[in-house]
């Protein structure tokens, strides 16, 4: 009994040794001591992290544990190490997309961005219809400097998650959770603000992208976490102002939010975004060049239109026209801005349609409103319009080769195969180094049966552009089909083989084993 009354004593003095210096710790230096608790709720917290990882990325594991493992590791920081299980695994389990994934965010945790989206690609090939990957794709795309590309990842995971709930949820926990721009054993103040900065502009662009799908709820809520991350985040109050004056209706927060986006782009010198934050809450009346404000709008719609962001770039036009009512450039670019939209699944054809008449009546000699409108009326199916617009166009300028292109498209859809050969030439006369025209003058050669000079117009095509692989598997086809030659049938399909495999078109490739597998007509 007194050994262990004696144990008991020592274990007691030990302990308050232990609590004289933690608190001697946080008196010296409070940065030391926040460090260790960091670490032991981290410690803690790695069962969970586990679980729903597992939970959100499943995958018909034969051995789980080496997984669990690389993401215990990943959780502590010891990386190096987490990738070296991570290619256990996959030595294991080659297929296993949920390792490729968190090897993405291990490489994005290190700073190797490149690897990082490498590894995220990997995992959209073996599953792309998990909206987390996209989350974090668009993430490495921004943090690499490249834009268009990060929105083009947030834009594809909008049908799988139309709720910011979902984003907001896995952002969280890969920030703050699984550590990415946070080193867990130096909670330094500049990775805060890193960490802030990256998730505000992350949520400033899924915002946008929601709105490219009229989630005006979602977006809102994107925009107000964006602001909530970083308090001078000029563009998520710009957005929140913008949205409010569109769809919410409630001009006092809008002004309220437009207001402090102006002051907050003129702090950062960015007076143009600023008057543009400045028109939307102000009467227009009070604007006193008008003209000058319509081209500041048409050139931010032009922007916003460069990264794919369709519907801003409608608004900007809009708020243009607001300025200049007859404006031709911001009717037409809007116009053009519709029908990108169906990229995104959304049917706005029959707006361009309206827009490009429009643009038509006020300037009857600008082709390129002919052309816009009979390519529109050609998506839609309306066949007979866009011949009869187009021929209209003729007479406008019979040297536009885009007019005849887009009536030789309209007459072989309508199965005018001998108008679509004779429009085709017509194009191709006036632009004989276009691809696209060569090519389908070549196809609707194929149609007439004339295969000799289909092959010749395929052959320009590559002639034109080396690695344009539809136009060699073209070549390889009629070489094995209708114009015997093995030798040159071979060469071509295994070169347009390479070009699919390059561009991740496994369809076309598995066409072209078939082909290359058959004996030759």
């Amino acid at each position: 009994m007194g050994k262990k009354k004696s144990a008991k004593k020592k274990t007691e003095k030990e302990n308050e040794s232990l609590f004289t210096l933690g608190e001697k710790l946080h008196n010296t230096d409070p940065k030391v001591i926040e460090r260790f608790e960091a670490i032991q709720e981290l410690e803690l917290t790695v069962p969970r992290l586990v679980q729903v990882v597992e939970d959100i990325l499943p995958y018909p594991w034969n051995d789980i544990d080496l997984f669990e493992e690389a993401i215990k590791l990943t959780a502590q920081g010891f990386y190096l190490e987490a990738v070296d299980v991570c290619r256990d695994v996959l030595q294991l389990s080659p297929n296993a997309y949920p390792v490729y994934h968190l090897l993405g965010h291990i490489y994005g945790a290190m700073g190797f961005v490149r690897e990082e989206i490498e590894h995220y690609r990997k995992a959209v090939r073996l599953k792309p219809n998990y909206p987390q990957i996209y989350f974090d794709l668009g993430t490495a795309y921004w943090v690499s400097g490249k834009e268009k590309k990060s929105f083009a990842a947030f834009k594809k995971s909008i049908p799988m998650a139309s709720d910011f709930a979902v984003a907001d949820y896995w952002l969280t926990f890969i920030f703050d959770r699984l550590g990415r721009n946070r080193d867990p054993y130096q909670a330094l103040e500049n990775d805060e603000v890193a960490r802030n900065q990256t998730f505000a502009e992350v949520c400033g662009l899924l915002g946008t992208a929601f709105l490219e799908y009229g989630q005006h709820t979602s977006a809102r809520q994107a925009f107000k976490r964006s602001i909530r991350m970083k308090e001078d985040f000029a563009e998520g109050f710009y957005q929140l102002g913008a949205l409010h004056i569109k769809k919410l209706r409630n001009p006092k927060r809008a002004t309220k939010y437009l207001e402090t986006a102006e002051q907050l782009y003129i702090r950062q010198n960015d007076f143009p975004k600023a008057a543009l934050a400045h028109q939307l809450y102000r009467p227009k009346s009070e604007v006193y060049d008008k003209v000058k404000a319509a081209e500041e709008w048409l050139k931010e719609g032009l922007r916003l239109q460069g990264l794919a962001r369709y519907q801003s770039a409608v608004d900007a036009y809009q708020m243009a026209q607001s300025f200049k009512p007859d404006f031709l450039d911001a009717f037409y670019n809007m116009g053009v801005a519709y029908g990108c939209m169906e990229e995104n699944g959304i049917d706005a054809l029959h707006k361009a349609v309206w827009v490009f008449k429009k643009s038509i009546d006020i300037n009857p000699q600008f082709i390129h409103s002919y052309t816009a409108l009979g390519a529109s009326y050609i998506k839609q199916g309306e066949l007979e319009l866009a011949i009869e617009v187009l021929n209209r166009a003729v007479i406008v300028d019979p040297k536009d080769s885009n007019v005849f292109y887009y009536l030789g498209i309209a007459h072989r859809m309508n199965s005018q195969i001998t108008e679509a050969v004779k429009n085709m030439q017509l194009a191709v006369a006036l632009k004989p180094d276009s691809v696209q025209m060569q090519y389908y003058l070549g196809l609707s050669l194929m149609d007439s049966q004339l295969y000799e000079e289909a092959c010749h117009a395929f052959k320009d095509v590559v002639r034109i552009k080396p690695d344009f692989a539809d136009g060699h598997f073209m070549v390889g086809k009629l070489y094995r089909e209708q114009l015997p030659d093995a030798d040159k049938s071979h060469y071509h399909l295994k070169r347009a083989e390479k070009l699919f495999m390059k561009l991740e078109d496994y369809q076309r490739v598995g066409q072209i084993r078939q082909l290359l597998s058959r004996r030759p007509a």
